[in-house]
C-alpha cells in the first residue's frame, strides 16, 4: 500500500504541471516529420527564439502504448477500485503502425516481468527509479512535468520541473562524449534546421525507465529528437530510438508540446530535492514482504 501511495503522490504533482499530447495516430493523421512556416525572432547567435516553458498536451509517464487520460496512475487506480477500465488515448508511437514497442524476445519477457511487479515490488530493480526521484532520462523527462528552454550563445538548454534533471546541448557540431561515460540524461549534440531543433543522444546509462510500465532501453541505445515550433505556442516532438541489442527495429514516438504558463508572468520552476533522505527501496520492499507474508 505504501508503494501505491507513492504513486499517488506522483500522480497528483503530475496533474498540478501537464495538461492533456496528440500524436498523429491521435488524430488520424499519417506520422511524418513535422515542418514550420513559422517566422520566429531570434536570439543574438541566429536560432529561433523559443525560449520559456513547455509541457505535453497530454502528459504523463504510465505508459508510451496506453497513455492514461486523466492523472496517469492515479485515473488508473481510482478507476480500478471501482471496477471501472482504465480510459487510454492512442500509443504515442507512431512507428511501427501498430503503436508497440518492437521488442525483442528477451526484452519483451523482461518487460512484461517489470510490469508484473509494479506495485508490489520484491527486489529493488522492481522499483521504479522515477519514485525513487532518480532522473527519468530523455524520453521519459518530456513526458512527466514541464520543463523550460533557455537559449545561450551556441547552446539550448532544457531544465525540466520535476526529479530537477537538465540538458545541455551544444550546437557547435563537437563531437560526443567517450563511449565510456554514461549519463542519466545522455550525452545531446543539436543543430537548426530551419524551426527545427534535431538532437543526437548517445551515452545514456539507460538506468531509468521510458515509463511506468517498465518499457526499457539499454546504454547503447540511440536518440535522435526533433522540437519542431509550429508557433510561438505549439511545438511538435518526434524521437527515433534505435537499439539492436533490445528492439527489433528503430521506433518513434510523437507528441505535441504546446506553451506552459504563458499567462504567469515571473514564474519559476520548483526546487525540487526530493531524493534528499529518499527511503522508498526499504520501504516498498519490507511493504512488498509484508503483504507476502499475509496472503501466506
Amino acid at each position: 500500500m505504501k508503494m501505491r501511495f507513492r504513486y499517488f503522490l506522483l500522480a497528483i504533482v503530475s496533474l498540478t504541471s501537464v495538461g492533456t499530447c496528440v500524436s498523429p495516430r491521435a488524430t488520424g493523421q499519417t506520422p511524418t516529420v513535422a515542418t514550420s512556416a513559422w517566422t520566429p525572432s531570434r536570439t543574438p547567435d541566429g536560432q529561433p527564439d523559443v525560449q520559456g516553458f513547455w509541457n505535453a498536451e497530454v502528459g504523463g509517464t504510465y505508459s508510451l502504448v496506453n497513455p492514461r487520460r486523466g492523472g496517469g496512475r492515479l485515473n488508473e487506480l481510482l478507476r480500478e477500485k471501482k471496477g471501472l477500465d482504465p480510459v487510454t488515448k492512442p500509443s504515442r508511437i507512431v512507428d511501427p503502425p501498430d503503436g508497440k514497442i518492437p521488442y525483442k524476445p528477451w526484452a519483451a519477457a523482461r518487460q512484461k516481468d517489470i510490469l508484473g511487479h509494479i506495485d508490489e515490488p520484491t527486489k529493488p530493480e522492481y522499483i521504479d527509479p522515477q519514485a525513487r526521484c532518480l532522473p527519468d532520462g530523455v524520453i521519459r523527462s518530456i513526458f512527466w512535468s514541464s520543463y523550460q528552454i533557455l537559449q545561450f550563445p551556441g547552446y539550448v538548454v532544457i531544465v525540466y520541473e520535476q526529479n530537477h534533471p537538465y540538458r545541455v546541448i551544444p550546437l557547435d557540431g563537437h563531437p560526443h562524449v567517450g563511449a565510456n561515460i554514461k549519463l542519466w540524461m545522455g550525452d545531446s549534440r543539436g543543430h537548426w534546421e530551419g524551426n527545427t531543433l534535431v538532437v543526437d543522444v548517445t551515452n545514456n546509462n539507460s538506468k531509468s525507465r521510458l515509463d511506468n510500465e517498465g518499457d526499457f532501453a539499454s546504454d547503447a541505445v540511440h536518440i535522435v529528437e526533433r522540437f519542431t515550433f509550429i508557433d510561438a505556442n505549439t511545438m511538435e516532438y518526434e524521437a527515433t530510438l534505435e537499439d539492436s541489442s533490445v528492439y527489433t527495429r528503430p521506433w518513434k514516438i510523437a507528441a505535441r508540446m504546446l506553451r506552459a504558463y504563458k499567462n504567469q508572468p515571473g514564474y519559476e520552476l520548483w526546487e525540487d530535492a526530493c531524493h534528499e533522505g529518499e527511503r522508498d527501496v526499504d520501504i516498498s520492499l519490507t511493504s512488498s514482504a509484508s503483504q507476502t507474508d499475509t496472503k501466506k
